[in-house]
């Protein structure tokens, strides 16, 4: 475990040392009262006194945060395919990705209310804003993705992450969950990078594609009916379409992750595929570069397949296009919903110069998985 101390996640004997630090600390103290607004300072006191592991700084922390989380800013939430995974096994989920805290969060939460194995999950030290976030996200069962790295050290982290990813999997029988890519998909175009595979692999020394197969690996689709940072994300492609570049001010991350916590998100839905099997892995090329593009096609084509679509995609695709192909698919009721929703975000931009990029690209963020999904299958 030495090899892993700068990536690895808090040991149960950890995390109660590293709460205690926090007892007469204002910002934690905010935070919490942020995220639990009827607790009182005795609850709070309470419940962190009885943490002395990550599982119990997750059931008694983390996940009353999801639920409330699901309870605020969700018309309804729903899970698909969950019979697609055994509680007795351990799986490696690769995901789409679309809000940095909540997908795994959401995921986790998941598995925990219906008797799933717990697992671990991945974030990028982007992210580590601070020494509380950091401890909060290692005793979350975190491990760290180093970002940012000139080439050598970056290979050298990779190896670290795919030998640690290795260990959990293998080793420890734990479950795993990764984004399919680099941060998340902010036009609503979601690819695989197979970089992500290649670097799941390069622990193996062997047949790379029969150790990933080896893995069950599970492609799991996440769809948020109003992506929450839809106007932020809308915004920064609208400025790096426009001048070639955009420079977040810092505490943009945080913003993203207060906001996609607590802004109403409508529908949500977090669909379970199959475990990738052996069609999956028979490859047209023999050529092992060509084979992990294969593998990141193919896990595209079931993040597609299973994501689902509410009207405001449809309605977006139409928008975007300026025509009625999807007219079917939402009643007026629907469209005067989801217009109301589009106007509202985009007033603050009408006067900007901006304002036609923006409104493209707001609409690509919705109109991006049904392109996928549906006109795919026509290929």
């Amino acid at each position: 475990m030495e090899d892993f101390d700068s990536i690895r996640p808090y040991n149960d004997s950890e995390v109660n040392e590293k709460l205690i630090k926090y007892n007469e600390s204002s910002v934690f103290k905010k935070m919490i009262a942020h995220i639990y607004p009827t607790w009182t300072q005795k609850t709070i006191a309470r419940r962190t006194k009885n943490i002395t592991s990550a599982h119990a700084f997750q059931e008694l922390l983390i996940f009353p945060a999801a639920k409330a989380a699901i309870d605020r800013s969700t018309e309804h939430f729903t899970i698909s395919g969950l019979d697609n995974i055994s509680p007795d096994e351990n799986y490696l989920f690769i995901s789409n990705h679309r809000d940095i805290v909540l997908d795994s969060t959401l995921l986790y939460y998941i598995l925990y209310q219906n008797g799933y194995k717990p697992g671990q999950v991945a974030i990028g030290d982007n992210l580590l804003s601070s020494e509380l976030v950091t401890d909060i996200v290692k005793m979350n069962r975190t491990f760290i993705v180093k970002r940012n790295l000139p080439a050598r050290e970056m290979i050298e982290e990779a190896k670290i992450l795919s030998r640690y990813m290795r260990y959990v999997l293998k080793d420890k029988k734990d479950s795993c969950w990764i984004s399919h890519r680099e941060g998340r998909t902010k036009d609503g175009n979601d690819r695989t990078n197979p970089g992500v595979l290649k670097m799941i692999a390069m622990d193996c020394l062997g047949d790379k594609m029969e150790y990933l197969k080896s893995l069950k690996i599970v492609p799991l689709s996440i769809a948020y009916e109003y992506d929450s940072c839809d106007v932020l994300k809308a915004i920064e492609l609208a400025e790096i379409e426009l001048t070639g570049s955009y420079k977040k001010d810092g505490t943009e991350d945080m913003k993203s992750i207060i906001t996609g916590i607590t802004q109403q998100k409508g529908g949500v839905n977090f669909a379970f595929g199959k475990v990738l099997d052996d069609d999956v892995f028979n490859f047209k090329s023999d050529k092992l570069q060509e084979q992990f593009k294969e593998l990141s096609d193919k896990l595209d084509d079931k993040l597609h397949q299973n994501f689902r679509l509410f009207p405001g995609n449809y309605i977006a695709a139409d928008l975007l296009r300026n025509n009625s192909t999807y007219a079917d698919k939402y009643n007026a009721w629907e469209e005067e919903k989801f217009m109301k929703y589009f106007n509202e975000k985009s007033e603050l931009r009408k006067n900007k110069e901006d304002f036609e990029v923006y409104r493209r690209i707001f609409l690509e963020i919705y109109a991006n998985p049904v392109f996928n999904q549906l006109e795919k299958q026509k290929i």
